[in-house]
């Protein structure tokens, strides 16, 4: 018995020290890396892709306005083969109304699959078999040898030279310019020359390898019976790009899943001259807009939880941390601004 105990605090010990050193020995903190910090069944809606989806959607203003709350699970130039891994990955931690899933990975060229794109997702998840299979299904889109896919699975023997600069902040890591997952781009790095969408009518097949992709989601969805609702984010997409999207809204709609095209909508715009901080991201001006917009549609469109009257709690505080940081940034306190979006 003494043996059994001491065998079960060994493997306990072990684990805890692995996830330490997991959580240590890796890229940055993501949003992904935050998605764990949220109770257990907490979240209505879940919010998955690239950059667009933590630039453009303030899941704090949302919580604010409606009371639901959303999980990001966004890393920059996000591969689409993450998707359906991630939607499993959710699904062991939270049951959320609806999926929102960004289809903007789905453009990229196949050359744009990269080491770093790849290590955001999996070094920000949980050490699991779905991890693993989800490393496997995407590495098998690039030319990397298969002997080198254990430095994926186990990121300190790509980062185990950190171990120097490692200090007692790098256990509790935070990041103070995002909110439940939102990032705050206050400022107009590129100035952005088309006045309105210039949206093509087109398309353009995607590359083999995302066709594989889109394929392999829509079968995982009909399987898994996931309600899921796809978005063309507002962005200055190329003609190639555009087509892309038109391509893959198509498949989509065919296999009966709804696409909300922000760059298509009659009761929505953005101002390209001053609501973008590069040719891609919207900064705040243009999120908040993007959010009273699509956070309405999510409330009015879906059975969400008003979590407002349940007491004060880290949304609030979170909500109240964004508000305070606009002031500073911006020089007006955030209610003015969400005065004159009122038509949204």
């Amino acid at each position: 018995m003494k043996k059994l105990i001491k065998s079960v605090v060994f493997i306990a010990l072990f684990c805890i020290i692995w996830n330490c050193v997991f959580k240590v020995l890796r890229l940055e903190p993501t949003s992904i890396s935050y998605f764990y910090d949220e109770p257990k069944d907490s979240l209505d809606v879940v919010y998955i892709g690239a950059s667009n989806v933590y630039n453009h959607f303030n899941a704090t203003l949302a919580y604010n306005k409606y009371g639901f709350k959303t999980g990001i699970l966004s890393t920059a130039s996000q591969p689409a083969a993450y998707i359906k891994y991630l939607i499993e990955e959710s699904s062991k931690y939270q049951s959320p109304k609806v999926y929102v899933v960004d289809l903007v990975g789905l453009t990229y060229d196949d050359n744009l699959l990269l080491e770093g794109e790849i290590r955001k997702v999996s070094d920000s998840m949980k050490y699991s078999q779905n991890r693993t299979d989800a490393l496997n299904y995407v590495l098998s889109y690039t030319d990397i040898p298969k002997k080198d896919y254990i430095n994926y699975y186990y990121s300190f023997l790509k980062y185990h030279a950190i171990w120097k600069n490692v200090t007692k902040t790098s256990f509790t890591k935070v990041n103070e310019t995002s909110y439940k997952g939102y990032n705050f781009a206050y400022y107009n790095s590129v100035k952005v020359e088309q006045e309105k969408s210039l949206w093509c009518d087109f398309e353009n097949e995607l590359t083999e390898a995302n066709h594989q992709v889109l394929n392999d989601l829509i079968e995982y969805l009909n399987l898994n019976n996931v309600e899921v609702l796809f978005v063309i984010p507002s962005r200055n997409f190329t003609e190639k790009e555009c087509g892309r999207m038109n391509y893959a809204a198509r498949i989509l709609e065919e296999n009966n899943y709804s696409v909300i095209n922000f760059n298509t909508l009659k009761d929505f715009t953005v101002d390209y001259k001053n609501d973008f901080y590069d040719i891609m991201h919207l900064n705040v001006y243009g999120a908040t807009k993007y959010t009273l917009y699509f956070s309405k549609y999510l409330n009015e469109n879906y059975d969400l939880n008003d979590h407002r009257d349940e007491g004060y709690c880290s949304w609030d505080k979170e909500y109240e941390r964004f508000t305070q940081d606009f002031k500073r940034l911006m020089g007006i306190n955030f209610d003015e601004l969400l005065k004159e979006y009122d038509i949204y």
